[in-house]
């Protein structure tokens, strides 16, 4: 069926914002079950309670549905990035706050997570053209940051290295991330999380 085809047999009330959300639910819901190559646009759409042109409209194919689920996940992650950044306190303040907001995004978002680290580490052929770099950057990058106001307020060591504690800084967020996909391996909490934060601060501080 052409394109045109398809977006003519979708009815009005599926172009909504509502149809856009359950597809993308219904994604997720299927991606994470199935897998992405195993998961298929009937079992997706028939999840999501719509006809198929429904989701050809609003995404056009599979892979671009998996990119907006990708993109989705993204903008939540810089939002919280954003609010790192501008809040105010303290580095080791700023940092605890920002484990404590990673952790409630992950904790509301697991199975978004379990896809996205699925494609990651999956065959190079079936990859979407996405930039899973960008969760890296932005943490190294807002990370570093509040590093270096902490060591313009005196509170670390001018002699550490911004890079190196934002590399430990991401291992520990990291370290709670893969433990929350794997069943089986015991979680990192929020209060194991924090008191990892103290330990690095303790060791930094000058």
């Amino acid at each position: 069926m052409a394109d045109t085809e398809k977006n003519a047999a979708v009815a009005p009330a599926e172009h909504d914002n509502q149809t856009r959300s359950r597809l993308l639910c219904a994604a997720v819901d299927v991606f994470d079950r199935k897998g992405y190559a195993a998961a298929s646009v009937r079992e997706i759409v028939e999840l999501a309670g719509v006809a198929k042109p429904a989701l050809y409209y609003h995404f056009g194919s599979k892979e671009a549905l998996l990119t907006a689920v990708l993109e989705e996940a993204a903008r939540a992650f810089a939002r919280k990035m954003d609010a790192a950044m501008t809040r105010k306190g303290t580095a080791r303040e700023r940092l605890s706050a920002l484990c404590t907001d990673l952790h409630d995004l992950f904790q509301e978002h697991v199975p978004v997570a379990r896809v996205a680290h699925s494609v990651f580490f999956g065959p190079l052929e079936g990859m979407p053209k996405f930039d899973f770099t960008v969760f890296d950057r932005q943490s190294e990058r807002v990370v570093r940051q509040i590093v270096e106001d902490g060591q313009a307020a005196g509170e670390i060591s001018a002699t550490a290295s911004p890079s190196d504690i934002a590399l430990m800084m991401m291992g520990i967020i990291g370290v709670f991330t893969m433990r929350q996909l794997h069943y089986g391996v015991a979680k990192v909490d929020l209060a194991t999380l924090q008191r990892l934060v103290g330990l690095l601060f303790d060791g930094a501080r000058g």
